[in-house]
C-alpha cells in the first residue's frame, strides 16, 4: 500500500493544495471541543450501572480522570435528529424526525465560524447515522458533515448497477466511483462540505477517498459503520486538525431489531472506538493538552417496565429514556463528579464558552469545565 505522501505525491496535489492544508493547523494553545455521541441510545443499566460497567471497560477506566455528570437528561423529543440537534444547538428542537429539515436554531459550529472567523476546515461532523445530513447547520456555513458509511454504500451501489465485469471485488472501479461521486457533487449523498476555494476542495476530496478506499484495502478493515466513522474522524482529526468536532456513533441503535446481545456488543464497540479517540487525542500533539471532550448519550432506551424487551425502543419517554450521563475529558475537566442534574441542551452552551464564541440558548454552560 502506498505510504500518505506517496499517494498524495501520486495524485498530483499541488503545492498550493499543500500549503492551504498547512493553513489549517492552529495557533499554540487554541482550545479544541470534541463532542462524541453514543448515538442509536443506550440505557444507564448497560453503561454507567455497577452491572453496566462491563460493557464500557475503557470509559470506565477513563473516568477517574475526568468530570462526570451522573444526571444529564434529554427533556426534548426522544427522536436522533432532535435528540442530537439539541446538543448542537442548546435548544430542544422538534423539527422532522429524518433530518429532510435543518435544526430550527443556529448551531455552535454556525456561531463558531461567524465569531471566531474560523475557516471551512474547522468544524466537522462525522455521523453513522445517515440522516443526519442537515446537522451541522441552520443555514449558515457551520460544520463539513461527512456520512462515511452513507457514501460507501453509494459508491458501491453505483458499481453494481454498471455493466457486467464491474463487480466489488474490483477495488479500483469502487475507487474511480468514491472519486466520482464526490467530483460530482457529495451534497446528493448527504454530505455537506463547504467550499473554501478549488485547490482546498480538492485535497479534502483526495482526502476523504483516500480514507475511505483504507477502509476497503486497509489493514484495519473496519466491520461497522461506527468503525468507518472513527476512521474517518481521526483521518479528518489528522489532515485537518478542526477545532470543533462532532463524532455520532450509531450502531447501538441495532437494538431495534430486537438483540440484546448485538446491542451489547454495539455499546462496547462504541466504548473502545471512544477509547481509540481519546488516544488519538493525546498522541496527536494538535490535540494533546488543548481539547475538552464531552461524551454523553443523545437519548436512552425504554425501560423493561414498559415491555418485555425495554431496550428495543426509546419513545416512552420514562427516566430510562431521558435520564442520561455526560463525561468530560481533557483540558478543562477537573477530576471529579456532579450531582445536580444538567441538560443536553448545556453541551453547546459550554463549547461555546471554552472556544470563546458568545452564546445565548436555553442550555447553560457547565461550570465545571473551564
Amino acid at each position: 500500500m502506498l505510504s500518505k505522501r506517496d499517494f498524495f505525491k501520486a495524485a498530483g496535489l499541488t503545492v498550493a493544495s499543500r500549503v492551504a492544508a498547512e493553513a489549517f493547523q492552529p495557533k499554540d494553545g487554541e482550545r479544541k471541543v470534541i463532542v462524541v455521541t453514543f448515538g442509536g441510545g443506550v440505557r444507564y443499566a448497560e453503561t454507567f450501572s455497577p452491572e453496566g460497567l462491563a460493557n464500557i471497560p475503557r470509559l470506565a477506566a477513563l473516568k477517574p480522570r475526568g468530570h462526570f455528570y451522573r444526571d444529564c437528561r434529554n427533556l426534548g423529543v426522544l427522536s436522533h435528529f432532535n435528540s442530537t440537534a439539541s446538543i448542537v444547538t442548546g435548544n430542544w428542537q422538534r423539527v422532522d424526525d429524518f433530518g429532510f429539515e435543518a435544526p430550527a436554531s443556529p448551531t455552535v459550529f454556525e456561531a463558531f465560524r461567524e465569531q471566531r472567523a474560523a475557516s471551512a476546515m474547522d468544524a466537522w461532523a462525522i455521523c453513522t447515522n445517515k440522516s443526519f445530513s442537515s446537522i451541522g447547520s441552520a443555514g449558515t456555513p457551520g460544520a463539513n458533515v461527512v456520512l462515511p458509511k452513507q457514501l460507501l454504500i453509494e459508491a458501491v451501489k453505483d458499481v453494481v448497477r454498471r455493466a457486467e465485469g464491474m463487480g466489488v471485488a474490483d477495488r479500483d472501479n469502487v475507487q474511480r466511483r468514491l472519486e466520482s461521486i464526490l467530483q460530482e457533487g457529495y451534497e446528493g449523498v448527504g454530505w455537506t462540505i463547504f467550499k473554501a476555494g478549488r485547490k482546498l476542495d480538492r485535497h479534502v476530496q483526495r482526502t476523504l477517498t483516500h480514507a475511505l478506499m483504507e477502509y476497503i484495502n486497509g489493514p484495519e478493515a473496519p466491520t461497522s459503520g461506527d468503525e468507518l466513522t472513527f476512521f474517518i474522524a481521526r483521518e479528518v482529526m489528522r489532515e485537518f486538525s478542526p477545532r470543533l468536532l462532532l463524532v455520532n456513533f450509531w450502531d447501538m441503535d441495532v437494538a431495534h431489531w430486537g438483540s440484546y446481545s448485538l446491542y451489547l456488543q454495539a455499546i462496547t464497540r462504541t466504548d473502545r472506538l471512544v477509547g481509540m479517540l481519546w488516544d488519538e487525542i493525546e498522541q496527536n500533539p494538535r490535540y494533546k493538552g488543548r481539547t475538552t471532550v464531552l461524551v454523553l448519550p443523545e437519548l436512552g432506551r425504554d425501560g423493561d417496565q414498559n415491555a418485555a424487551n425495554g431496550f428495543l425502543n426509546h419513545r416512552s419517554g420514562d427516566a430510562s429514556c431521558r435520564n442520561m450521563w455526560l463525561l468530560a475529558l481533557g483540558a478543562g475537566a477537573a477530576a471529579g463528579e456532579t450531582e445536580r442534574p444538567v441538560a443536553h441542551v448545556d453541551v453547546a452552551a459550554t463549547a461555546a464558552g471554552l472556544l470563546g464564541v458568545k452564546w445565548t440558548s436555553q442550555g447553560k454552560a457547565l461550570k465545571e469545565i473551564a
